[in-house]
């Protein structure tokens, strides 16, 4: 890879990067919008939007899916590559060569497997809190009848 384009390399990824990285856009506001309605909806400030946060979200999917699928690789993996060449494009004022995306999305690769870990962790730590908190609060109420019943 000597500095030449990704269409030069693959043209079909090269048309789905443009015809999607508006789409990539909009599936991340989406999911934003995904949590808030989820948000609202357990304060009880909204009731309908988590439904129509999810279909939205699931529309920009499918129409991702169907360029992933004519590239033969997972939705999530198109996703990153238009991320990446994205964040590339403003960065440097251009699009960029084959030789930088695949380094951006290596470099991509590494923090997404780096983030994995460190949220399976957390996953793990907060399972045994959640254990913890829920014996503590049925032991607790076990407690308060111990010591009404002596008073």
């Amino acid at each position: 890879m000597t500095g030449r384009t990704i269409k030069s390399h693959d043209p079909d990824l090269d048309q789905s990067i443009l015809d999607m990285s508006s789409a990539v856009f909009r599936l991340t506001n989406a999911e934003t919008s995904l949590i808030e309605a989820y948000r609202q909806e357990e304060d009880g400030t909204a009731t309908g939007g988590v439904a129509y946060a999810v279909a939205r979200k699931r529309a920009i999917e499918a129409a991702i899916s169907g360029h992933a699928n004519r590239l033969h690789i997972p939705p999530v993996a198109l996703r990153v590559i238009i991320s990446q060449h994205d964040r590339l494009q403003q960065k440097m004022g251009r699009r960029p060569n084959m030789e930088q995306l695949v380094a951006a999305v290596e470099a991509a690769e590494a923090g997404f497997h780096e983030r994995a870990q460190t949220d399976h962790a957390a996953m793990i730590e907060a399972r045994f809190h959640a254990k913890r908190s829920r014996k503590y609060a049925e032991d607790s109420t076990a407690a308060s009848k111990h010591l009404r019943a002596c008073a």
